[in-house]
């Protein structure tokens, strides 16, 4: 499955994006519910791959790729196209069909995981997804979730709860006092993001057929 667009959260997402040098258009939106806004105009016939990090709920570990098979909020319950599904896992053959889940914020703590787990039946979380599909599906345009995990869920994250706001913007102090509160969760976290944003242009050159 070769996309002819990407779509993903400005900023260290899409920089790991750019870094695959894949010949295809690339749609840097804000993180978040707001970056519905942002998406292009999309022409008749377009494969659009949404794509970025998300965070482990159970099972999954920092750099495993997710395929996203459904993805649910508070308000919706998406089920993307099956056959897009087994393209995406015949190309990525590594990757695990997952389903997910959207939240207004980033989650940090082990307990709130496994609640989100257990109240969505989700593997893996993130603050876009529910959105972009409900707006992809609106305007009839095929599309794909696939997403690399940046933390394992058995940790808890540094206290990074505000770092981004409902609205998608970033809070640069709230993550410096959060990481100056627990200087070693803070510097794994940066590795396993580090690791996982590898991972993503990795993925973004096998399906775009780049060479590594």
């Amino acid at each position: 499955m070769s996309p002819t667009t990407i779509v993903v959260p400005r900023g260290a997402e899409a920089a790991a994006v750019r870094r695959a040098r894949a010949p295809v258009r690339i749609a840097e939106i804000s993180p978040g519910a707001v970056g519905v806004v942002e998406l292009p105009e999309f022409r008749p016939g377009e494969m659009v791959l949404v794509t970025g990090v998300c965070g482990a709920l159970w099972r999954l570990r920092a750099g495993d790729v997710a395929i996203y098979g459904r993805v649910a909020d508070a308000n919706a319950s998406i089920d993307l196209d099956p056959s897009v599904v087994d393209a995406l896992s015949a190309a990525l053959p590594a990757a695990l069909v997952v389903n997910a889940c959207t939240t207004r914020r980033v989650v940090t703590r082990v307990d709130a995981r496994t609640t989100l787990a257990q109240r969505y039946n989700a593997d893996v979380v993130d603050m876009e997804g529910t959105h972009l599909a409900a707006a992809l599906q609106a305007q009839g345009v095929h599309f794909a979730m696939v997403r690399v995990v940046s933390d394992d869920a058995a940790h808890d994250l540094p206290p990074i709860d505000d770092a981004i706001d409902a609205d998608g913007r970033m809070q640069p102090l709230p993550i410096a006092l959060a990481f100056a509160r627990a200087p070693l969760k803070a510097i794994s976290f940066v590795r396993s993001v580090g690791g996982a944003l590898g991972v993503l242009t990795d993925v973004v050159r096998a399906l775009s057929g780049v060479p590594a």
